[in-house]
Protein backbone atom coordinates (compact mmCIF):
# COMPACT_ATOMS: atom_id res chain seq x y z
CA UNK A 1 0.00 0.00 0.00
CA UNK A 2 0.90 3.80 -0.35
CA UNK A 3 1.67 5.98 1.84
CA UNK A 4 -0.40 9.27 2.81
CA UNK A 5 0.42 11.87 0.92
CA UNK A 6 0.61 14.23 3.79
CA UNK A 7 0.45 14.42 7.69
CA UNK A 8 -1.68 16.80 9.30
CA UNK A 9 0.68 18.62 12.05
CA UNK A 10 -1.48 19.99 15.31
CA UNK A 11 0.60 23.29 17.24
CA UNK A 12 1.40 21.50 20.70
CA UNK A 13 3.39 18.38 18.43
CA UNK A 14 5.36 20.86 16.98
CA UNK A 15 5.97 23.19 19.11
CA UNK A 16 8.20 20.28 20.88
CA UNK A 17 10.28 19.67 18.05
CA UNK A 18 11.01 23.49 17.28
CA UNK A 19 11.67 23.35 20.72
CA UNK A 20 14.23 20.85 20.40
CA UNK A 21 15.70 22.70 17.06
CA UNK A 22 15.16 19.32 15.28
CA UNK A 23 13.00 18.95 12.55
CA UNK A 24 14.86 15.67 10.73
CA UNK A 25 12.22 13.50 11.95
CA UNK A 26 9.59 15.85 9.61
CA UNK A 27 12.65 15.93 7.20
CA UNK A 28 12.90 11.67 7.09
CA UNK A 29 9.00 11.64 6.45
CA UNK A 30 9.21 13.68 3.56
CA UNK A 31 12.45 12.36 2.14
CA UNK A 32 12.59 8.66 2.57
CA UNK A 33 8.38 7.94 3.00
CA UNK A 34 7.09 10.33 0.57
CA UNK A 35 4.61 11.95 2.94
CA UNK A 36 4.65 15.70 3.47
CA UNK A 37 4.27 17.67 7.00
CA UNK A 38 1.94 19.68 6.54
CA UNK A 39 -0.37 22.60 8.66
CA UNK A 40 -3.67 23.81 8.52
CA UNK A 41 -3.90 27.83 8.19
CA UNK A 42 -4.83 28.41 11.36
CA UNK A 43 -2.18 26.23 13.03
CA UNK A 44 0.08 28.43 11.13
CA UNK A 45 -1.36 31.52 12.92
CA UNK A 46 -1.26 29.92 15.60
CA UNK A 47 2.66 29.16 16.43
CA UNK A 48 3.36 32.67 15.26
CA UNK A 49 2.09 33.86 18.39
CA UNK A 50 1.89 31.59 21.63
CA UNK A 51 0.77 32.55 25.19
CA UNK A 52 3.09 30.93 26.32
CA UNK A 53 6.32 31.18 23.77
CA UNK A 54 5.03 34.41 22.53
CA UNK A 55 7.05 34.31 19.00
CA UNK A 56 10.02 32.59 19.56
CA UNK A 57 9.36 29.96 16.62
CA UNK A 58 8.64 32.27 13.89
CA UNK A 59 12.13 32.15 12.41
CA UNK A 60 11.89 28.04 12.39
CA UNK A 61 8.54 27.91 11.06
CA UNK A 62 9.27 30.21 8.39
CA UNK A 63 12.27 28.43 7.78
CA UNK A 64 10.36 25.14 7.45
CA UNK A 65 8.09 26.51 5.14
CA UNK A 66 10.38 27.98 2.82
CA UNK A 67 12.59 24.47 2.69
CA UNK A 68 8.99 22.87 2.45
CA UNK A 69 10.21 20.42 4.98
CA UNK A 70 6.53 22.04 6.20
CA UNK A 71 3.84 22.81 3.84
CA UNK A 72 0.28 24.84 4.33
CA UNK A 73 -2.94 22.99 3.48
CA UNK A 74 -4.17 26.22 1.54
CA UNK A 75 -7.52 26.13 -0.42
CA UNK A 76 -4.85 24.66 -3.62
CA UNK A 77 -3.49 22.03 -1.83
CA UNK A 78 -6.68 20.95 -0.54
CA UNK A 79 -7.98 21.12 -4.14
CA UNK A 80 -5.28 18.72 -5.12
CA UNK A 81 -6.21 15.60 -2.70
CA UNK A 82 -9.57 15.46 -3.52
CA UNK A 83 -9.12 12.74 -5.78
CA UNK A 84 -9.01 10.70 -2.39
CA UNK A 85 -11.67 12.19 -0.26
CA UNK A 86 -15.06 11.52 -0.38
CA UNK A 87 -17.19 11.83 -3.48
CA UNK A 88 -18.81 16.27 -3.07
CA UNK A 89 -15.94 17.47 -0.99
CA UNK A 90 -14.90 21.23 -0.82
CA UNK A 91 -13.18 23.39 0.76
CA UNK A 92 -16.78 24.57 1.62
CA UNK A 93 -17.30 21.23 3.59
CA UNK A 94 -13.90 21.78 5.11
CA UNK A 95 -14.45 25.31 6.63
CA UNK A 96 -18.01 24.03 8.22
CA UNK A 97 -16.57 21.28 9.93
CA UNK A 98 -14.06 23.02 11.32
CA UNK A 99 -16.14 25.87 12.71
CA UNK A 100 -17.95 23.22 14.17
CA UNK A 101 -15.23 21.66 16.03
CA UNK A 102 -13.89 24.85 17.25
CA UNK A 103 -17.08 25.01 19.38
CA UNK A 104 -15.80 22.26 21.55
CA UNK A 105 -11.54 22.38 21.07
CA UNK A 106 -9.10 24.69 20.43
CA UNK A 107 -8.56 26.27 16.61
CA UNK A 108 -5.82 24.43 16.10
CA UNK A 109 -7.30 20.44 16.72
CA UNK A 110 -10.10 21.89 15.28
CA UNK A 111 -9.22 22.28 11.52
CA UNK A 112 -6.64 20.32 12.05
CA UNK A 113 -9.12 17.13 12.75
CA UNK A 114 -11.58 18.68 10.04
CA UNK A 115 -9.02 18.96 7.18
CA UNK A 116 -7.88 15.00 8.41
CA UNK A 117 -11.82 13.60 7.95
CA UNK A 118 -12.26 15.57 4.98
CA UNK A 119 -9.30 14.34 3.18
CA UNK A 120 -9.11 10.80 5.30
CA UNK A 121 -5.70 11.39 6.34
CA UNK A 122 -3.82 10.79 9.83
CA UNK A 123 -2.69 13.99 11.86
CA UNK A 124 0.05 14.38 14.59
CA UNK A 125 -0.99 16.05 17.89
CA UNK A 126 -0.23 15.60 21.73
CA UNK A 127 -3.54 16.54 23.14
CA UNK A 128 -5.41 13.69 23.89
CA UNK A 129 -7.72 15.78 25.70
CA UNK A 130 -9.30 17.05 22.53
CA UNK A 131 -9.52 13.40 20.88
CA UNK A 132 -11.49 12.56 23.58
CA UNK A 133 -13.79 15.82 23.60
CA UNK A 134 -14.68 15.07 19.95
CA UNK A 135 -15.31 11.45 19.83
CA UNK A 136 -17.26 11.96 23.09
CA UNK A 137 -19.52 14.05 21.30
CA UNK A 138 -19.89 11.64 18.30
CA UNK A 139 -17.33 13.69 15.92
CA UNK A 140 -14.91 12.31 13.93
CA UNK A 141 -11.27 12.46 14.48
CA UNK A 142 -8.31 11.68 12.45
CA UNK A 143 -7.40 8.24 12.07
CA UNK A 144 -4.90 7.70 13.49
CA UNK A 145 -3.55 10.61 15.81
CA UNK A 146 0.45 9.94 15.87
CA UNK A 147 1.68 11.82 18.96
CA UNK A 148 5.34 13.51 18.95
CA UNK A 149 7.13 10.29 20.83
CA UNK A 150 5.15 7.75 18.00
CA UNK A 151 7.52 9.67 15.68
CA UNK A 152 10.62 9.69 17.75
CA UNK A 153 9.83 6.07 18.54
CA UNK A 154 9.96 5.29 14.79
CA UNK A 155 12.86 7.35 13.87
CA UNK A 156 14.91 5.68 16.47
CA UNK A 157 13.99 2.30 15.78
CA UNK A 158 14.25 3.18 11.43
CA UNK A 159 18.33 4.50 12.52
CA UNK A 160 17.45 8.05 11.84
CA UNK A 161 17.98 9.77 15.41
CA UNK A 162 20.52 7.93 17.96
CA UNK A 163 19.38 6.64 21.77
CA UNK A 164 21.47 10.27 22.07
CA UNK A 165 19.47 12.19 20.02
CA UNK A 166 16.41 11.49 21.56
CA UNK A 167 17.52 11.78 25.20
CA UNK A 168 18.59 15.09 24.14
CA UNK A 169 15.06 15.52 23.01
CA UNK A 170 13.52 14.43 26.18
CA UNK A 171 15.43 16.34 28.06
CA UNK A 172 15.30 19.78 26.52
CA UNK A 173 11.29 18.97 26.33
CA UNK A 174 11.37 18.60 30.26
CA UNK A 175 13.50 21.31 30.98
CA UNK A 176 10.87 24.09 29.21
CA UNK A 177 8.36 22.01 30.97
CA UNK A 178 6.59 19.96 28.27
CA UNK A 179 4.29 17.10 28.76
CA UNK A 180 6.01 13.58 27.89
CA UNK A 181 3.84 10.55 27.60
CA UNK A 182 3.86 8.42 30.92
CA UNK A 183 6.26 5.67 29.88
CA UNK A 184 8.86 8.89 29.47
CA UNK A 185 8.24 10.73 32.18
CA UNK A 186 10.81 9.52 35.15
CA UNK A 187 12.57 7.20 32.36
CA UNK A 188 15.76 7.49 29.74
CA UNK A 189 13.85 7.39 26.30
CA UNK A 190 15.17 3.67 25.83
CA UNK A 191 13.50 2.37 28.52
CA UNK A 192 10.28 4.56 28.14
CA UNK A 193 10.23 2.94 24.83
CA UNK A 194 9.59 -0.30 26.01
CA UNK A 195 6.38 0.05 27.36
CA UNK A 196 5.35 3.05 24.79
CA UNK A 197 2.62 1.50 22.32
CA UNK A 198 3.64 3.41 19.77
CA UNK A 199 1.34 3.91 16.49
CA UNK A 200 4.00 4.28 14.17
CA UNK A 201 5.55 1.51 12.25
CA UNK A 202 7.69 0.65 8.56
CA UNK A 203 6.24 -1.83 6.27
CA UNK A 204 6.62 -3.19 2.91
CA UNK A 205 5.34 -0.99 -0.11
CA UNK A 206 2.83 -2.18 -2.14
CA UNK A 207 0.27 -0.67 -4.86
CA UNK A 208 -3.11 0.69 -4.24
CA UNK A 209 -3.70 3.36 -1.61
CA UNK A 210 -2.74 3.33 2.11
CA UNK A 211 -4.88 1.29 4.12
CA UNK A 212 -6.68 3.40 5.97
CA UNK A 213 -6.70 2.74 9.85
CA UNK A 214 -10.16 2.59 11.83
CA UNK A 215 -9.80 4.06 14.66
CA UNK A 216 -7.57 7.23 16.24
CA UNK A 217 -5.36 4.87 18.07
CA UNK A 218 -4.63 2.37 15.05
CA UNK A 219 -1.10 1.85 14.00
CA UNK A 220 -0.29 3.57 11.02
CA UNK A 221 2.42 1.62 8.39
CA UNK A 222 4.34 3.28 5.97
CA UNK A 223 7.33 2.20 3.63
CA UNK A 224 10.23 3.58 1.87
Amino acid sequence: MSNPPLLLCDSDALVQLLIANDLRPLQSLKSTYHIQPSIVLEVDVELRWMKKYKNRFVQQLDKALKNSVLTKLDPSAFQSLLGTATPGMSWANYQALGQRYELVVQRGEAYTHAAAVCLGLPAMSNDGKAVLTLTGQMMAVATPVLRLFDLLVFCHNTGLLSTKDCDDIRSELLSNGEGLPGPFQNASFVDGAKTFPCRLASGIAANGPFPQPATYFDLLTICP
